[in-house]
């Protein structure tokens, strides 16, 4: 009975590790973490990749990871009369092991460190918020994210194995299966963190600059802040300009309609002036016509008169041809 709940909390906690939220966040942003940066699928190279927003929620939900098969290691032991200490730090070291070689992606997983972060924060809250404060002012102020954790690690389990000491000192076989899976919850995150050692040693280890991830951030939400404003008053200079070209368009209706009613009566006055000038012209006319007729009446009586007195002439003219054409013939 208790080697089949030690087998089921293993495997538990070893399934709940090969959960690599790393890479789920990874490929929400259409991206691989495997392939970016140093490749490792953890919290310090999603914020080198990513920036400081996804890598404290890769951070945090790892940690998450790690609290969850260690409370329930815990609750499990205690309740069917085990140590609950050894069932946390089993569950611990299982869900480690299955997040740094997990099945599901052929045993090529992170480094452990967030998920022994959960662990110790259920072992030992206050100590570990010492400790990761250590670790984050060194990050801030010396970019090596790998001494940090490392630091962490060496820390807590220094400090968890004197603890322990104290506390189970008559209990010697609990106090020596508790302090093997501190030591191995420290080596296999120390082995993960071999290629770290040796460039840190040879002075070629990636940084984690986390001064600068947050500059960025914060310089992001500026830009981000500056985009919501310039939409703000773009709507506002598009309203005001749809209100002046609205205000515009009634105002050159009015003046269209103003036009058109000038236009309307200049052209019936124009009419009317036109009406006048041709009652006139033809007022000319009639009075020309009638002028002419008058001139004619008069002048037709001296021409009768004139043909008349031309028409004695002639006779006389005929008479006296003719009297002188007789005389001729008698004498």
């Amino acid at each position: 009975m208790v080697a089949l709940e030690y087998i089921l909390l293993i495997v538990f906690s070893y399934m709940i590790g090969n959960i690599s939220w790393a890479r789920i966040i990874s490929k929400i942003k259409h991206s691989d973490i495997t392939k970016s940066g140093s490749g490792n699928p953890g919290s310090m190279n999603m914020l080198r990749t990513y920036g400081a927003k996804a890598g404290f929620l890769t951070l945090i939900l790892d940690t998450v990871k790690g609290i969850v098969p260690s409370l329930c290691g815990m609750i499990l032991f205690e309740k069917t009369g085990l140590n609950a200490d050894i069932g946390l730090y089993v569950a611990g070291l299982s869900v480690i092991v299955g997040h740094m070689w997990p099945v599901v992606y052929k045993f090529k997983g992170g480094k452990g460190v967030a998920c022994a972060l959960g662990v110790f924060i259920v072992a030992n809250p206050l100590c570990l918020a010492i400790a990761f404060l250590i670790g984050f002012l060194y990050i801030w102020f010396f970019d090596y994210g790998s001494v940090a954790s490392l630091f962490i690690i060496a820390f807590m389990t220094i400090v968890q194995g004197t603890i322990y000491g104290k506390y189970y000192a008559d209990d010697k076989t609990t106090l020596l299966v508790i302090n093997i899976l501190l030591f191995a919850i420290f080596f296999v995150i120390w082995f993960a963190h071999r290629s770290n050692i040796v460039r840190l040693l040879l002075g070629k280890e990636n940084k984690a600059n986390l001064q600068k991830s947050f500059k960025s951030k914060l310089s992001s939400k500026k830009k981000e802040e500056v985009k919501i404003e310039y939409k703000e008053e773009k709507s506002e200079l598009k309203s005001e300009f749809r209100k002046l070209k609205a205000e515009y368009r009634k105002s050159v209706r009015e003046k269209k309609k103003e036009l058109r009613s000038q236009y309307k009566s200049i052209n019936k006055q124009l009419k009317k002036s036109n009406a006048d000038l041709m009652a006139n012209e033809l007022q000319n006319e009639k009075v020309k016509y009638v002028q002419t007729s008058f001139d004619l009446e008069h002048a037709l009586p001296t021409h009768e008169n004139e043909q008349a007195n031309k028409q004695p002439d002639t006779i006389n003219k005929a008479t006296s041809k003719s009297k002188n054409w007789f005389w001729n013939r008698i004498t």
